[in-house]
């Protein structure tokens, strides 16, 4: 009961996650693509430096180890531009459209059925086309670490530290608001002024008219 009540648990608030910090907003992801709205970029950055950091901090104090996966490069390219272009026709994600289909959006749902149809595709096409991309450019389970002999330190801080700089240029900022009247200017120039008399005339244009 547990392996089932656990996953629907998790799911439920990392739904939740992606709704309320705007992940789920299909304008948003396509903005993110065309530069124009950082949001989604930003969001996704912090959940990766702060995972790289924790992790990296765990691993040192023994409680986390390591997975490591095989680095496919070829297989991760071509999977990394499918997944890209889906992204970019839809606005969703696997995480996201699934939560926006849940909502009943109608997109989303035809999001969800088009992974399917791309999940089956991948089955059947495994052993003649997976396969084999797997296996060209596959440098094995390594770390950029280990393939640079240097300490793990010397790749998570400096990208910890310019991704946070980044972030920080990033920022959203707010528009600037116009500088209030100081007291005693006026708030007209003295051509503008209003009419004493509260008609809408401009007294100023009256004397010259009369003179």
């Amino acid at each position: 009961m547990d392996a089932i009540l656990l996953p629907l648990v998790i799911g439920f608030f990392f739904g939740g996650g992606l709704v309320l910090g705007g992940l789920a907003d299909p304008d948003k992801i396509v903005g993110t693509l065309r530069l124009k709205d950082f949001h989604a970029m930003r969001t996704i950055g912090v959940f990766v430096l702060v995972g790289m950091l924790g992790t990296w901090i765990l691993q040192m104090a023994g409680v986390a180890h390591f997975s490591v996966k095989p680095a496919a490069l070829l297989g991760v390219s071509v999977g990394g531009a499918l997944l890209g272009t889906g992204f970019g026709m839809t606005g969703y994600c696997p995480g996201t459209g699934l939560a926006c289909a849940v909502s009943g959006r109608i997109d989303a749902l035809i999001t969800v059925l088009g992974m399917f149809a791309g999940a089956l595709a991948f089955i059947l096409g495994y052993d003649e086309l997976v396969v084999p991309i797997d296996k060209t450019a596959n440098l094995g389970k390594i770390t950029l670490p280990d393939w640079t002999h240097t300490s793990p330190a010397l790749w998570v801080l400096p990208i910890v530290i310019g991704g946070g700089l980044l972030l920080y240029l990033t920022r959203p900022r707010t528009p600037k608001q116009p500088e209030p009247v100081e007291n005693g200017q006026d708030a007209f120039p003295a051509e503008n002024q209003p009419c004493s008399c509260g008609c809408g005339c401009n007294d100023k244009s009256d004397d010259s008219a009369t003179e």
